[in-house]
């Protein structure tokens, strides 16, 4: 596993109650979501596969990771962390298979924790992390579509914060 990861925070996640306020040089736990915008690729694995996660861009990787678990709405691979998705399982996915491709990843809303984690079976995905640091989107939201909303790509950029203030 990498020493230090980015991860992505949508401020409804606090909002909603679900974590209270994050501050810089503290710890939290939580489990990591991973989203793919095209689907991850299998592949055949050889005995020196191994898992891996590298940053491309903000909370973006590329990774070889391995299923460890399937089940109903949702599953799990191993990245060198280990990261859920509470979706439908690709139906060529089983336990054991090798996954190559772009994720992104962010806090767990507490689908995991509160729901998937106790069903039979489910692995342990909370881990206990250490806040480093803290940066918040600078770039204003624009109207798309009506009540559509999206960041100004023109104007993207970053601010380091001591805290989130949802």
């Amino acid at each position: 596993m990498a020493d230090t990861l980015v991860v992505g925070l949508h401020s409804w996640i606090i909002q909603d109650g679900n974590y209270g306020d994050f501050a810089r040089n503290t710890s939290a736990a939580f489990a990591l979501e991973f989203y793919a915008s095209s689907p991850l690729e299998i592949f055949e694995s050889n005995p020196e596969t191994v898992p891996a996660l590298i940053r491309v861009g903000d909370a973006d990787y590329e990774v070889v990771g391995q299923v460890i678990h399937v089940a109903d709405h949702w599953w799990a691979i191993d990245v060198g962390v280990l990261v859920f998705q509470e979706t439908e399982p690709p139906t060529t996915v089983r336990r054991g298979s090798w996954l190559r491709g772009k994720i992104s990843i962010g806090i767990d809303p507490f689908f995991y924790f509160e729901r998937l984690a106790h069903q039979p079976g489910a692995p342990a995905l909370v881990y206990d992390w250490k806040v480093e640091r803290i940066e918040i989107q600078t770039a204003p939201l624009i109207e798309t579509k009506p009540r559509v909303f999206v960041r100004d790509a023109t104007k993207l950029g970053w601010r380091e914060i001591l805290e989130t203030k949802a």
